[in-house]
Order: C-alpha cells, then structure tokens, then sequence
C-alpha cells in the first residue's frame, strides 16, 4: 500500500503544479494578474534562486555559474518564477557532468537575463513553438514536463512589457534570454508606440 500512497502523492502533487500553472495564465491572459514592481539586486537574487537548485546539480555533477551584475526592476515573486522554471528547465534537459551558465547585465533601458545549458538542443523546427502552452518539443523525452513552463515564463515578462526569446540547435545547448524593462509596462508600451 505505501507505493500505491506515495505514486498517488506524487500524482497528486503533479496535478496540483499544472492547476496552478492554468490558473496563473487564466489570469495573466485577463488582465486580472497584479505585478508589484520593485527594485532590487538582479545577481543576488538570480544566486538565491540558484541555491535552491544546487543541491540537484551537484547530486548530478552539473554546474551552475552566475556572472554579471545589474539592477533588475520586476515583480520579485514572478521574475524568481520565471527564473526557476528555466533553470528547472536548463536542468531537467543537461546531461550529467553539464553546465548551466546564468548571466545579467544592463541592456538598453532593460535588464537581460540569459540562462545557457549543455543540453541536447532543440531542433530549429520546434523553436517557433517552445513558448506555446502544452507544446513539448519531443513528447517522447522522459520528462515531468507538462510544456507549460515555457508559455508560464512568456506570459511574466509578457506582464512586466518585456520579451522572451530562445536560441538553440541540436546538440548544441539552449540559450533562453529574458529582457526586462526599467519601467512599467505602460511606459514600455507608449515608447513602443512613438
């Protein structure tokens, strides 16, 4: 009974993670979702984030290295959301003895995030796609996956006017880079617009 208990636990808890990845895009998708923008230390926070992930890294002899410093202006909980589903990501798909590289620096009038791994890639065909809700590029990969945490990490830097964007090739490792705006949405949107 205790492996029937704990399988039902763990599916349970599954089902409980991809509720609330909908639901957070219900509401991203509404308007209804509220971004309480501050300032704050870009590298500290990515380092803090990264802790969280060390101990899987070294159980799997992947190393993860921060480098860069900048100010970041964002929603603290949803930028280390967005964060951490990549670097879950970035870890869920780089081969034991891998690297994962997380870098910040100070862009035009943003802040740029990028997180490269030594995974396996994706191939150029499924790019397009990646940030698609429920789209997994090869569905045959063993992966707790649910491809909703690309399209969860999309729709954040959506929220704070900002962009997603990824580069990657077969064998090659996956860059993703997450452009955050020095100002609201609003104002990102208005100096789009002149």
């Amino acid at each position: 009974y205790r492996s029937v208990i704990e399988s039902t636990a763990a599916e349970c808890e599954r089902l409980s993670g991809i509720i609330d990845n909908l639901l957070f895009l219900a509401r991203a998708d509404s308007a209804e979702q509220q971004i309480q923008r501050s300032q704050f230390n870009g590298r500290a926070a990515l380092e803090k984030i990264t802790s969280f992930y060390q101990p899987l890294a070294e159980e799997r002899r992947i190393t993860i290295t921060c480098e860069g410093e900048a100010e970041i202006f964002a929603d603290p909980i949803l930028f280390n959301r967005a964060v951490g589903n990549l670097i879950d990501n970035a870890l869920r798909f780089t081969p034991d003895g891998g690297s994962i590289r997380i870098s910040i620096r100070n862009a035009e009038n943003a802040t740029e995030i990028s997180i490269t791994d030594t995974g396996s890639g994706i191939a150029p065909e499924h790019l397009p796609r990646v940030f698609d809700r429920f789209y997994r590029a090869d569905p045959s990969r063993s992966s707790a996956g649910t491809g909703l945490g690309l399209a969860l990490v999309r729709s954040i830097v959506d929220l704070h006017g900002g962009r997603a964007m990824i580069q990657s090739g077969l064998g090659g490792g996956t860059t993703v880079t997450l452009t955050f705006p020095n100002q609201t949405a609003a104002e990102t949107k208005q100096l789009r617009l002149s």
